[in-house]
């Protein structure tokens, strides 16, 4: 698991080559530019939680507040969002606050983290 509160780039994500740039490319797109994008990340930092398949979930997720798992269930159940991306992984957006900052999930397609109406 990683957990990134800056724009990265495609070499510091724990991903493959190609999905990783998909990535960075689809958090640059609504800014046009990477300079512009990083700039709204440095004033509004944003969260990218990526999974990986070798992850121990339970053990990954018990390091978060109850205020970022549940960010991380919407990302997963009500997102803003979802891209497919390569290698079978997909990503997912939840808008955090009124400023446009989210939080990203990134994890493979297979991997649930969260049921929905489990709870009840």
């Amino acid at each position: 698991m990683q957990v990134i509160n800056y724009l990265p780039i495609a070499e510091q994500l724990a991903l493959e080559r190609f999905t990783a740039q998909c990535v960075v490319d689809l958090l640059v797109e609504p800014f046009g530019t990477a300079s512009a994008a990083r700039i709204f990340w440095r004033e509004y930092s944003s969260v990218i939680i990526c999974f990986n398949r070798q992850d121990d979930l339970p053990a990954a997720l018990n390091i978060f507040d109850d205020v970022t798992r549940q960010f991380i269930e919407e990302a997963e159940l009500n997102p803003e969002f979802v891209e497919n991306l390569a290698d079978g992984y997909q990503l997912s957006l939840t808008i955090t606050n009124d400023m446009g900052t989210g939080l990203y999930l990134i994890k493979p397609k297979e991997l649930i983290i969260y049921q929905g109406d489990a709870d009840e």
